[in-house]
């Protein structure tokens, strides 16, 4: 049974399923949020690479935010694939001053490598961005391209994923008000694609159940693990 409220979701499909918009459906579904889905892009994926990437214009991706706005507001926003400077600016207009929690996976490149937000788009997230959102869950990669030291200064939380590490446990850590929280895990054997939009979609939906920063990320931390172990016993 759905909850009252929904989340928003900005983000990009993915013909695949595995990933994108798809994924964040299921997940925020699963736990028991509707979705409002704000479509950034249309790429044309499968599991070993992205063919094709068709971008939705900026004015209409606001135009779509705005909409999802306007009446039974969504509890949460997650935002995920943006593309380019316009969308990035685009999405910044729309949210700017809305007091809601939003969490941003900032998706730079694709699993298999493909780069999915341009070098401008890089460029208006670290100054359009990043301010306005209350969480940013950058890997290791994306962490050192948006600047270690801007996140630390811009953002009002950030989950620094360790999933691209190396070792047996894996170690997410939560940067907020001058302190550190570490999330551990074993490292699994197979980690499929998706986790990025699996992890902030299960934060934001933590937050719109009212949860406080860290037992959101405690919670999607959990979720996340649960359905890779999930994955591995079905195959």
């Amino acid at each position: 049974m759905l909850k009252p409220h929904s989340i928003l979701v900005i983000a990009g499909t993915d013909s695949s399923g595995g990933a994108g918009l798809s994924r964040d459906v299921a997940v925020a579904t699963e736990l028991g949020f509707a979705v409002k889905p704000a479509v950034t892009a249309v790429t044309v994926q499968s599991n070993a690479a992205v063919r094709r990437v068709e971008l939705i214009e900026a004015d209409l991706v606001k135009a779509q935010i705005a909409a999802a706005l306007e009446d039974d507001a969504p509890a949460a926003v997650k935002i995920g694939m943006l593309g380019d400077g316009a969308v990035v600016g685009a999405v910044a207009d729309a949210l700017q001053g809305r007091d809601l929690p939003i969490v941003l996976d900032p998706v730079i490149a694709s699993s298999s490598g493909a780069q999915l937000l341009s070098d401008d788009g890089i460029v208006a997230m670290k100054e359009r961005l990043l301010p306005l959102v209350t969480l940013v869950t950058p890997n290791l990669p994306e962490a050192e391209i948006l600047g270690v030291e801007r996140l630390h200064n811009s953002c009002r939380a950030v989950l620094l994923k360790g999933g691209h590490g190396e070792g047996d446990v894996l170690r997410d850590v939560l940067m907020l008000s001058q302190c550190e929280t570490v999330f551990t895990a074993q490292t699994q054997a197979f980690t499929p694609r998706g986790t990025g939009c699996t992890l902030s979609t299960a934060i934001a939906c933590g937050l719109a159940d009212g949860l406080a920063l860290a037992a959101a990320i405690r919670q999607a931390h959990h979720y996340v693990q649960n359905w890779i172990s999930g994955l591995q016993a079905s195959d």
